[in-house]
C-alpha cells in the first residue's frame, strides 16, 4: 500500500426540499474507486476513516530535523 493517497474531489450545491445543500464525489486516483456523498459531513467522516493514523501501517514519516548549532564554541577562558 502506498504511503500517500491522491483524490479528485468534486463539490457542488444542489436544490433539495430542505434548501440548497453541498454534495461531493470523491475519486481515488490509485484505484479509480469513486463515491458520492449527499452531505459534506459524510465525506469528512469517510476521509477521517481512510486517513486515520492508527489504521496506517508502517513507520511514521521523518520529522523535521532540529536545528543544531555546529559552530565552534567559544570558551570563557579564550575571551
Amino acid at each position: 500500500m502506498a504511503d500517500y493517497r491522491s483524490f479528485m474531489l468534486r463539490v457542488w450545491r444542489s436544490s433539495r426540499p430542505n434548501g440548497r445543500q453541498w454534495s461531493a464525489r470523491l475519486e481515488g486516483l490509485q484505484d479509480g474507486q469513486h463515491l458520492r456523498f449527499a452531505e459534506l459531513d459524510a465525506l469528512l467522516a469517510h476521509l477521517r476513516a481512510l486517513l486515520d493514523p492508527a489504521a496506517l501501517s508502517g513507520p511514521d514519516p521523518p520529522s523535521e530535523p532540529e536545528h543544531v548549532d555546529t559552530s565552534p564554541e567559544q570558551s570563557a577562558s579564550s575571551v
